[in-house]
């Protein structure tokens, strides 16, 4: 069941293909997500260079398919991901420079962060990812500037 109006499409980068050793990159569409951006006014307010934030909620019922073959997948912890042989069939979402996201459906293969940030608005590198595991929503709360 999709209960938020957005779609997000996740990249990891850096991860090596198993069989050639090269650096990979796994693209994710999750569609059901809540984000909420904010862009800086004046830098003298808030005393930051870079004062835009997002906030992402990402149901832990999202509703989440390979950006390149549209195959469901499912969500793995970030050290389980890491090791499973088969990731294309699997999701996740970790701090760092080589994950980020962009609002709305956008899948581009083989493109980097900053050829993807100069080409669209509203891409974020995560920095922050809060599993939120009780109540009666259960999500990520994950932030990005």
């Amino acid at each position: 069941m999709i209960m938020f109006p957005h779609t997000v499409t996740v990249y990891l980068t850096g991860d090596e293909a198993p069989v050639t050793f090269e650096a990979a990159t796994h693209i994710t569409v999750l569609r059901g997500v809540f984000y909420d951006s904010s862009k800086a006014v004046n830098v003298r307010e808030s005393g930051l260079t870079n004062a835009d934030s997002v906030n992402l909620i990402i149901p832990f019922s999202v509703e989440a398919v390979d950006g390149v073959t549209g195959k469901k997948q499912t969500y793995l912890p970030q050290k389980e991901y890491e090791t499973a042989m088969d990731k294309e069939k699997h999701w996740t979402i970790r701090t760092g420079d080589d994950c980020f996201f962009v609002k709305g459906k956008i899948v581009r293969p083989g493109l980097s962060f900053q050829e993807i940030n100069a080409s669209f608005d509203n891409v974020h590198q995560v920095n922050v990812v809060d599993p939120k595991d009780f109540g009666d929503l259960k999500n990520w709360e994950v932030g990005g500037a």
